[in-house]
């Protein structure tokens, strides 16, 4: 159940943002020839009356839309056709290209405003549902029961802030309540070799608590979380290269379903979040300056500009095979990863 959600939500995503580079291209009058969601010989096909050949194929590895003069993009064909994308002024183009991140991020936001709105949000107390054996919390007298209320000077309203407060420290300075009584104390953390970070060893209590939200609530909340999970991104992904781990840490479909909540991925809520996570990753990775995604793509149409369209063969040839080269080391990475991730 868990990888054909998985497998849903990757194929809603890819249908969104094909949908975003279609309903520009269409919206400046481009001619869309094929819509397709999965690739293969279609086991599904409709052609409507603009001509585009609407496609449901039995591979679900991805989607395309296949725009007229697409194809020749890096070509030196100076016959412009009417309805063509090299018929676009480069305005228009990019805005095609940017379309399919932008529906990605939109729809994003939209399920996220649902969750807060319809489900509310599941957050747990500071309260230490149990205490694991041998851990840091067992060996200084960290008990089942105890409220947490500070960990190296920072306030823990919810069991998430705890991983955010530790950080990288090897040592903590935690404040707890205990019976009524304000408890303080000092001690080394664990390393766990699997999350590769210290711990307390303490997991969060078994009753969970939904904060609900009203229409502007939703609203802020959903808003402030897209720039907050960018940056909260960006940080975690300059701390990797810093510290050398950024390739351990590449994931595809396999690794996200192991690092994911496997309860969580069985109910509404929680196969939204894995979209609105998915989503917003693909809306900012095909926006990256990297030939042959939508940002690599919109850099080559402002650099031809740049030279008046007369850039030499071997530079389009060059970057090309760069393009080539980065996706297929990424894949490789990340396939790595799949397979042999503990």
């Amino acid at each position: 159940m868990i990888y054909i959600n998985l497998i849903l939500v990757f194929l809603i995503l890819v249908t969104i943002h094909e949908y975003g580079h279609y309903f520009v291209a269409r919206y400046f009058k481009a001619e869309v020839t094929d819509f397709s969601i999965g690739f293969g010989k279609p086991l599904y096909e409709y052609k409507d009356k603009y001509g585009t050949k609407w496609k449901i194929a039995p591979i679900p590895l991805g989607g395309y839309v296949k725009i007229k003069g697409l194809d020749n993009i890096f070509s030196k064909n100076n016959n412009i056709e009417e309805g063509s994308f090299q018929s676009l002024t480069l305005i228009q183009k990019i805005l095609v290209l940017l379309a399919g991140s932008f529906f990605n991020i939109i729809s994003a936001w939209f399920a996220l405003f649902s969750i807060f709105f319809f489900f509310g949000i599941v957050n747990f107390l500071p309260i230490i549902g149990s205490v694991m054996d041998n851990s840091a919390a067992s060996i200084n007298d960290i008990r089942k029961g105890d409220r947490i209320l500070e960990i190296n000077n920072e306030d823990i309203t919810e069991f998430s802030d705890i991983p955010r407060a530790i950080g990288n420290d090897s040592s903590v300075n935690i404040i707890i309540e205990r019976e009524n009584k304000i408890i303080t104390k000092n001690f080394d953390l664990i390393f766990n070799d699997n999350l590769k970070r210290y711990v307390i060893g303490i997991s969060s209590p078994d009753e969970p608590i939904i904060d609900r939200y009203n229409l502007i609530g939703s609203l802020n909340n959903s808003l402030s979380f897209i720039p907050t999970y960018y940056l909260a991104s960006f940080s975690f992904l300059k701390q990797s290269y810093q510290e050398n781990t950024l390739g351990d840490q590449l994931a595809g479909p396999i690794g996200i379903v192991k690092n994911a909540d496997q309860m969580m991925l069985d109910q509404v809520r929680g196969v939204l979040f894995l979209f609105i996570i998915i989503s917003l990753f693909v809306g900012l990775f095909n926006l990256l300056p990297i030939p042959l995604l939508d940002g690599g793509h919109i850099v080559y149409f402002i650099i031809r500009r740049i030279f008046s369209n007369s850039l030499p063969e071997f530079v389009t040839r060059v970057y090309l095979a760069v393009g080539i080269t980065i996706i297929s080391f990424l894949f490789i990475v990340v396939t790595y990863n799949d397979i042999f991730y503990k």
